[in-house]
């Protein structure tokens, strides 16, 4: 074995991420809010996803069916899967947290401050107003 390879494999900031480091996000409730956008994020992509791969995409009622459409900008499935990449980097080498901790930052508060966001949560809820929003 040569030097270098031991070098990586001892060295404790190429190792897997320590478990309190999520305890140490959720003191700072960064975890719960990120948890929550990832959540709805996801759910909102695979429900476009299968929408898209079944082929109904085919021109649909007007009024009932359009009200309950969940759509998916790219901006944010960009930042979605980003964050889940960024979320396996991290979970496979403790060094790579500073990147997902940054982009958890973000992507909460685009979350937080996403008005699609909180239409979509708010027709599930059926207590959707736009003044809510």
């Amino acid at each position: 074995r040569d030097f270098d390879a031991n070098l990586y494999l001892c060295e404790e900031a190429f190792g897997l991420l320590p478990l309190n480091t999520f305890s140490r996000l959720s003191s700072t409730l960064l975890f719960y809010v990120y948890g929550f956008v990832l959540f709805f994020l996801t759910a909102a992509a695979v429900i476009v996803a299968f929408r898209n791969l079944s082929g109904s995409n085919q021109v649909q009622l007007k009024g009932k069916m359009e009200e309950y459409m969940v759509t998916l900008k790219p901006d944010a499935a960009y930042s979605l899967v980003h964050t889940v990449l960024f979320g396996c980097l991290a979970l496979s080498t403790m060094r790579m947290k500073y990147l997902w901790t940054s982009h958890m930052c973000v992507f909460a508060s685009f979350g937080l401050c996403s008005a699609e966001l909180w239409k979509l949560i708010l027709k599930c809820l059926h207590a959707y107003t736009s003044q809510r929003v």
